[in-house]
């Protein structure tokens, strides 16, 4: 094995699938839960008197750090695991024209 790359095409294809699937549904997720974390927040459950206000300033931007966050990480996770996909579909399409190439020079084309 040395300095070859030994690629195993339809398992990595399989592995990107995975992660694409696995990212939409951090997605989804983060629909579903994050949603309605920013609207049980929204009504301000911890009121509006100064106690729930200091509350509220504290809070709130580390709630939308965290739905930014959690939004970024699936769909990341999504482009990370169609990005496998084409990369084994660009190698494999680039060793077999490299390999044609080889094929002509050799047999004097």
């Amino acid at each position: 094995m040395g300095d070859q790359l030994w690629l195993d095409p339809q398992r990595a294809r399989r592995g990107g699938a995975d992660l694409a699937a696995a990212g939409a549904e951090v997605s989804a997720r983060r629909r579903r839960a994050g949603g309605e974390i920013a609207a049980a927040s929204a009504v301000r459950p911890w009121g509006r008197d100064d106690i729930g206000a200091a509350f509220e300033r504290g809070y709130r931007g580390f709630e939308q750090t965290a739905l930014r966050v959690w939004e970024g990480v699936g769909r990341h996770l999504e482009g990370l695991g169609t990005d496998v996909v084409r990369s084994v579909d660009a190698t494999l399409r680039t060793d077999a024209a490299n390999a044609d190439r080889i094929d002509r020079v050799a047999d004097g084309r």
